[in-house]
């Protein structure tokens, strides 16, 4: 089902019952132009889930609502686009916290997948979360799979496929995207 962000018209693609449930910070200009998830030229997001084996035929962010036809979402923890993570506000990000914990306890997914690891920090250690996932992620968060859930669902961390993101290589993406597969399924 496609839920339209009032804001900017960018729907979130969320069925019960998801394998994975990919998480982006908020929608690019891009993005929110032509009103589909990682439409910037360097996004590798789509080509990661193609060469990752995760979709069987190369897609574009043009085919973004087929994704939970292969157990798959797309939501935003904010759904103001703007030009970088920069320009939102903590407030966005409280409130990204608790709708994102509703659209979980909802929908159910078996993995919740966050992309970007400044999102992860911030999310993972709002005032919100518990007192146990706080403590768990005082340290630097590492990409991959976490040791703790969030809304009762397993989480992974994974970088931003951004391709402003020069941190990681895209050999290093694409083994933590191929790992999803795994830990996706159902226990």
């Amino acid at each position: 089902m496609a839920t339209s962000h009032p804001h900017t018209g960018l729907p979130d693609y969320l069925v019960p019952g998801l394998s994975i449930l990919f998480v982006g910070i908020n929608p690019g200009l891009r993005s929110a132009e032509v009103g589909h998830h990682y439409a910037g030229p360097s996004n590798r997001f789509w080509k990661l889930l193609f060469d990752a084996r995760l979709i069987p035929f190369p897609m574009t962010y043009r085919d973004d609502w087929q994704l939970p036809e292969f157990g798959y979402g797309l939501t935003n923890l904010i759904a103001r686009p703007t030009a970088g993570v920069r320009d939102l506000g903590k407030r966005e990000f409280l409130e990204g916290h608790q709708a994102l914990l509703t659209k979980i306890t909802t929908y159910q997914p078996r993995l919740v997948a966050l992309l970007g690891v400044s999102m992860a920090r911030l999310l993972l250690s709002a005032k919100e979360a518990t007192y146990a996932v706080r403590r768990s992620v005082e340290g630097p968060i590492q990409v991959g799979l976490q040791s703790h859930a969030f809304g009762g669902v397993p989480v992974c961390v994974l970088p931003n496929p951004s391709g402003r993101n020069a941190h990681y290589s895209y050999q290093h993406m694409i083994g933590l995207f191929c790992g999803l597969k795994e830990w996706g399924q159902p226990l």
